[in-house]
């Protein structure tokens, strides 16, 4: 993320600002009110901001964002990535916000509004501070208005508290703050996948042509057959929209009797997963009477798919002759692929990600799940 970003933002913020004045008058009582801004100072300094924390109840700190070279990072969860398009969305509405009315400057109404001191433990709102730096006031934000549009908030130091014109989306969770995506790769990209157990056990599937509808499983046992074409191909979806659910350093976690999953696409992107079940952390969430689920933790690299002729020439190159019929198409690997292996090691290198059960399941799959049920004598 660059300052350019920023700049873009504050176009927006005016063209917005610019828009509001030509939609018709409100009724009632907004109407004729003169709306002034909520922080006048952060449409002027946005682009100076490096830093936001958000504080809860108890004076707790939920998460604070750091900018770091051209992303921001969540500084409590090993400096992680975090979600700048929800970031940038907050910005924006922050410095876009209007009060439309003011509310109680009585601190002892403060918390009907959601908008007392934060240092309450039974604070209910939370306290948005800013690079110091930038000058621009830490705020809290309140309730959302009951029957109308809009959110209470209060500037930090100020008496009077404010309806504002606008609600904001405001996490309550530090994890909400992550860049959610570990990667997204299309079912319909993937030729080839394969699931390799600690004890041996490999399942293979491949299309022969990437116009193919449904991947073929190799290797079936004999007398035995598919259960359906769809258990084979869903598994092909399980690097599609895959979401993180909690992130740590790679080498917190043994890897030692990981499962292996890998994937191929059309374009010759490979992606290797090593995925370990986890007894849940110390501070897992369970129902009443229950244990807390076991934990699901991947890690990630991608490469390019290198296939027999491909490994010919890089043994040929090394020697210094031409590989024996070897198609010029088969040298190196398509430039997108290329790029796209070097953005996700970018961003997945040294990280390991907690993900959902299901995709887990699925990217663990045995051989006998998707076979059919053999028949029992007899029957």
């Amino acid at each position: 993320m660059s300052r350019k970003h920023f700049s873009w933002l504050l176009i927006i913020t005016l063209v917005v600002a610019a828009a509001v004045l030509l939609v018709p008058g409100k009724t009632g009582r907004e109407a004729g009110v003169e709306k002034t801004a909520l922080l006048p100072d952060l449409q002027l300094r946005v682009n100076d901001l490096d830093q936001v924390r958000f504080v809860g109840a108890g004076d707790a700190v939920i998460a604070t964002l750091r900018r770091a070279g051209d992303h921001w990072q969540v500084e409590e969860l090993h400096g992680y990535r975090a979600d700048w398009d929800r970031l940038r969305a907050l910005l924006a509405d922050l410095a876009q916000a209007e009060v439309v009315e003011a509310k109680t400057a009585k601190p002892e109404y403060y918390d009907r509004l959601g908008v007392e001191d934060v240092s309450a433990a039974s604070a209910s709102g939370v306290r948005v501070e800013f690079s110091e730096a930038s000058g621009v006031p830490a705020v809290i934000i309140g309730k959302r208005a009951q029957g109308r549009e809009g959110r209470y908030a209060r500037v930090q130091g100020a008496t009077a508290s404010a309806l504002l014109d606008r609600d904001l989306d405001l996490p309550a969770a530090r994890e909400d703050w992550l860049e959610k995506t570990i990667v997204d790769i299309a079912d319909a990209e993937a030729v080839e996948f394969d699931i390799r157990h600690a004890d041996g056990e490999r399942i293979v599937a491949r299309k022969a042509s990437a116009d193919d509808e449904n991947f073929v499983l190799q290797d079936i046992p004999a007398g035995r057959t598919v259960r359906s074409a769809w258990a084979v191909d869903a598994l092909a979806g399980s690097l599609s929209a895959l979401n993180l659910e909690a992130v740590a350093p790679a080498s917190e976690i043994d890897w030692n009797e990981a499962v292996r999953f890998g994937l191929v696409t059309a374009d010759g992107l490979r992606l290797d997963v090593e995925l370990v079940q986890r007894a849940p952390a110390e501070d897992g969430v369970a129902a009443e009477g229950q244990q807390a689920a076991a934990e699901h933790w991947i890690r990630l690299q991608a490469g390019l798919y290198q296939t027999a002729v491909d490994s010919a020439v890089e043994v040929a190159d090394a020697a210094g002759e031409p590989a024996e019929d070897a198609p010029a198409e088969a040298v190196g690997a398509p430039a997108d692929a290329t790029e796209r292996a070097a953005e996700i090691n970018g961003r997945v290198t040294g990280w390991a990600y907690r993900i959902p059960e299901h995709k887990y399941e699925s990217m663990t799959r045995r051989m006998e799940d998707l076979l059919q049920v053999p028949d029992q004598p007899g029957t």
